[in-house]
C-alpha cells in the first residue's frame, strides 16, 4: 500500500485523487475563518482530484463545536456554515456498527490522548482516505504508530504541498 505521509514530487504519472479527512480545527479555518492558506482547498474540493470525506458523526461534532461562544456565529451564520461543509463532503463509507461507542479498528490501533479526535482517526482508517490532515499536536505526535495501520496524518503545510502538486500535475496531464 501507497505511504501517503508526504506528497510525491512526480510529475509522469497521472495524479491519483486525494481523499482527505480533515479535523475540525482545519474545516473552521476553511469554511468559518475562511484563511487564504485554504485557497487551494477551496480552489480544488468537489474535483475529481480532491474530496473532503466525513461522516454524519463528524458532522455532529462540527455543529457542536460551531457554537462555541469564542467563534461568535449567529444562528444564521452557524446554519450558512454546516450546510456549506455537507455540501463540499463526500460521505465516507463506514463498517456496520460504527459508532462513538465501537469505532471498529484492528487490535492494537492506537488512540489519541484527546478522545474526541479518535473519530476522525477511525474515519480515515476505514475510508483509506489519502491522509487525515490537522494542527493537533496531539494528533501529529501519532504519524508514526499509525503508519503501520496504513494511515496517514498530514499538518497543513503537507496537504497544501499535496493540492498545488495535484493542481500542477492536472495543468501538464491537460496539454
Amino acid at each position: 500500500m501507497r505511504d501517503h505521509s508526504r506528497p510525491s514530487n512526480s510529475t509522469n504519472t497521472v495524479a491519483a485523487p486525494i481523499h482527505l479527512v480533515l479535523d475540525t480545527n482545519v474545516v473552521i479555518d476553511w469554511l468559518v475563518f475562511d484563511d487564504p492558506y485554504m485557497t487551494p482547498v477551496r480552489a480544488q474540493v468537489g474535483s475529481d482530484r480532491l474530496a473532503v470525506l466525513s461522516h454524519e458523526l463528524a458532522i455532529e461534532e462540527f455543529a457542536r463545536v460551531l457554537t462555541y461562544p469564542a467563534l461568535k456565529l449567529t444562528d444564521a451564520r452557524r446554519a450558512e456554515v454546516l450546510a456549506r461543509y455537507r455540501s463540499h463532503t463526500r460521505p465516507a463509507s463506514m463498517p456496520s456498527g460504527f459508532a462513538l461507542s465501537a469505532w471498529q479498528l484492528p487490535s492494537g490501533f492506537p488512540s489519541c490522548r484527546d478522545r474526541d479526535d479518535d473519530l476522525f482517526l477511525a474515519l480515515a482508517y476505514h475510508s483509506q482516505a489519502t491522509a487525515l490532515v490537522t494542527r493537533d499536536k496531539a494528533l501529529l505526535k501519532m504519524r508514526k504508530r499509525v503508519r503501520k495501520y496504513s494511515l496517514s496524518i498530514w499538518n497543513v503545510q503537507q496537504m497544501i504541498d499535496a493540492l498545488i502538486e495535484s493542481s500542477a500535475a492536472s495543468a501538464l496531464e491537460s496539454r
